[in-house]
């Protein structure tokens, strides 16, 4: 399996395209082609490897999510990566869950409401820190906050959750960037566009299971006000309709591209000529879960944004 340099060094330098996570041993023969000598020497330097792929500009760290990173974790992220490279970060998810999940690594908190939840000093204090080191400052991109579903949301919830949203976003510190991911489609309103303009922050728009298609998503921010912020964010992340675990059963151990998503592409190709256009920059992060293999899908999608510019 082979990438073209030449077509990913004409993309322009505002489209940052990058995976969630890196560390999959089925990308070996394709992002990856370096001998290891053990899995845990992989997973500790392959992010070095991944940075040389021709389309990486970024990558997602998805650990961050159940652990905030230590200082020591990005300065060694830092130290693999080119100078320009940037990573996004899913924020913790003590402060973005709501009430807790049944899974065994929440213990005594399952099922209970997380008194954390949207807790501006939790976060400033606890994951922020680390990424003000002078090696990891200059590698930080957006913090991404995944909003778990509210199950059965009432416009009375919808307005709850945005009241907290807007304390929440005014408390946060305007040196970083900040992007909203929810999952739940009630919650697309124009106040909700409008409270992150009003922040700096944007709406990450998502293509999840049960999310409406992108297109709806830019339409829905379209009738709020628009992104004002000068920068886009997209995570390409299962097809519609189709959990997680189905998507996980269906395209593991993740070798090769096995579905492609149309509708999801054409999307993707009109934000990009958006933020060309602006002027803004456009983050894309994909998912292996979302075709089979993420790697092809950003090669694919980098190629057609490249010709689409390039016809005018």
């Amino acid at each position: 399996m082979g990438f073209d340099r030449d077509i990913a060094q004409r993309l322009p330098p505002n489209i940052r395209f990058g995976t969630s996570s890196w560390k999959y041993e089925g990308w070996r023969g394709s992002v990856y082609r370096k001998t290891y000598s053990s899995k845990r020497a992989f997973e500790q330097q392959c992010l070095q490897e991944y940075a040389e792929f021709e389309w990486s500009r970024t990558v997602g760290v998805d650990a961050t999510y159940y652990r905030p990173a230590t200082s020591s974790q990005l300065d060694k992220m830092a130290g693999q990566v080119p100078s320009d490279f940037k990573w996004v970060s899913k924020v913790w998810d003590r402060i973005s869950v709501h009430r807790y999940g049944r899974a065994k690594r929440y213990g005594d908190r399952a099922g209970k409401e997380n008194p954390d939840f949207l807790n501006p000093d939790l976060f400033v204090e606890s994951v922020l820190p680390a990424y003000r080191s002078a090696m990891a400052r200059p590698h930080t991109g957006p913090f991404v906050f995944q909003f778990s579903p509210f199950f059965g949301p009432s416009p009375a919830t919808c307005e709850a959750f945005l009241d907290k949203l807007e304390l929440f976003l005014g408390a946060l510190p305007t040196d970083f960037r900040y992007a909203i991911e929810i999952r739940n489609r009630e919650f697309l309103t124009p106040r909700y566009f409008h409270i992150l303009n009003d922040h700096g922050a944007v709406h990450c728009f998502n293509h999840w299971s049960t999310m409406p298609p992108l297109v709806d998503q830019m339409r829905a921010a379209a009738a709020g006000g628009g992104i004002q912020a000068e920068w886009y964010i997209a995570r390409l992340l299962t097809p519609l309709g189709l959990s997680y675990q189905e998507a996980v059963d269906r395209f593991k151990p993740y070798g090769r591209l096995q579905q492609r998503q149309p509708q999801m592409r054409r999307d993707v190709l009109r934000l990009a000529r958006r933020a060309v256009q602006r002027g803004a920059e456009a983050w894309v992060l994909v998912n292996n879960r979302m075709e089979g293999h993420s790697p092809t899908t950003i090669d694919e999608l980098g190629r057609a944004i490249v010709e689409d510019l390039e016809a005018g």
